[in-house]
């Protein structure tokens, strides 16, 4: 039941709400974002799957992604968060490949004579090691990078990752 004392306490917190809001928005989306970057960028831009990028490709596409969530930042927090997702990728790059082996490893197990359930368990479960990696890494950058920007920049990269996403 609200009184008028808790609707007070409810207006005076939605501000703060909002900027947790959007600073969670903005987390998932730079990591939606350094996520595709890391499967390749294809999935994201044309939904073909996620296919190996060159290190040159990659160094574009993350300047690209940079250009168009913070475009108002400045050359030095551009710098910052290049050198950002770049680290996060290199980091990611070797999970990413040994995912592509456990998977081709799981089809194995699965197309065998004889079904070893154990062998498939231990896939599985090295498999969510990885993308349990992955996940904790790419938001270690997002939050690195959102670190780097204003609230104003957030707010609006958050608005562009949400134009890029959909």
């Amino acid at each position: 039941m609200n009184t008028k004392n808790e609707t007070n306490t409810n207006q005076s917190a939605a501000p703060r709400s909002k900027r947790r809001w959007a600073a969670a928005a903005l987390a998932v989306a730079a990591g939606a974002v350094l996520t595709g970057v890391a499967f390749g960028g294809q999935a994201m831009h044309g939904h073909r799957g996620h296919m190996p990028m060159s290190p040159a490709a990659m160094d574009a596409h993350i300047n690209q992604m940079i250009e168009q969530c913070a475009a108002d930042a400045s050359a030095d927090q551009k710098t910052r968060l290049s050198a950002i997702a770049k680290a996060a990728m290199a980091d990611v790059r070797a999970a990413h490949e040994q995912l592509d082996q456990g998977h081709a490893r799981a089809h194995e197990l699965l197309t065998a004579a004889v079904i070893d359930r154990g062998a498939l368990e231990q896939v599985r479960a090295e498999q969510m090691q990885r993308m349990d990696f992955i996940s904790r890494r790419v938001l270690a950058a997002a939050e690195d990078g959102a670190e780097l920007l204003t609230p104003a920049q957030r707010a609006s990269c958050g608005q562009q990752m949400g134009k890029l996403m959909h």
